[in-house]
């Protein structure tokens, strides 16, 4: 029984990692689509991704940076996550290239 349960559990850690590596967004996507993502990711974070760079990491969305758009009434559909960025709405931190998880 022990082995099973630790496999079970080494199955479930790596799906977890797949999906966090995998729940990303461009920083041009519209936010509507990082709420659809989110949702389906089954997570509250995404990492957002240089558009002319992707394989470059730049900063974070979170459905909290989501909830505060909507109640500010910005549209989510026309909404791109760099002007949530670009204003300071969203968890951002710029990463350096040290910083960046290779993968």
């Amino acid at each position: 029984m022990t082995t099973t349960a630790a496999s079970t559990r080494s199955r479930h850690e790596a799906a977890m990692t797949t999906a966090a590596v995998s729940a990303t967004v461009d920083q041009y996507d519209h936010v509507a689509a990082a709420t659809y993502l989110m949702k389906h990711a089954g997570t509250t974070v995404l990492a957002v991704l240089d558009g002319q760079r992707p394989s470059q990491p730049i900063g974070c969305i979170t459905e909290t940076d989501i909830a505060a758009a909507t109640a500010q009434g910005r549209d989510l559909n026309e909404t791109r996550i760099r002007d949530l960025i670009a204003h300071g709405r969203a968890s951002f931190a710029r990463l350096s290239a040290s910083q960046a998880p290779s993968y």
